[in-house]
């Protein structure tokens, strides 16, 4: 039997990773794949994983890949913080610096939405049950 709220959780990952994740101004909108093609990489094929865990009913498989896909996410939400508070260092002025790093801004709708695919992927792949035999 599919576990169809797992299938639900791969898709939501997969339509986070394309939905816009930061703003730069002039530059525009970044999703998954402009922040870091790898770790877009490693996300898209585990959710591709996790939607083939789910077809086939693989509980443990659909569980490790919504754990692994919690922490990616919480990595690349770490490296972008890291990188946006840095990213106008060359700047010798520290206030105009501090006003430039302010100007970018995080697009939540993209992060929630993997977030949220992960969790239901946790959350509803429940325990392998065992067959009673009567």
């Amino acid at each position: 039997m599919k576990n169809y709220i797992g299938i639900i959780g791969a898709l939501l990952v997969i339509a986070g990773g394309m939905m816009p994740m930061l703003h730069i101004p002039i530059i525009g909108n970044w999703n998954y794949w402009d922040l870091d093609t790898v770790l877009a990489s490693i996300v898209y094929s585990l959710a591709i994983l996790s939607l083939i865990a789910a077809a086939s009913n693989k509980r443990g498989l659909l569980r490790f890949c919504g754990w692994t896909l919690l922490l990616v996410l919480t990595f690349t939400f770490g490296a972008v913080y890291f990188k946006v508070s840095n990213y106008f260092n060359f700047i010798p002025l520290k206030k105009l610096a501090a006003v430039a790093g302010r100007m970018i801004h995080y697009r939540w709708i993209g992060w929630a939405l993997i977030a949220s695919g992960a969790i239901l992927m946790i959350l509803f792949s429940g325990k392998n049950k065992k067959s009673q035999i009567h």
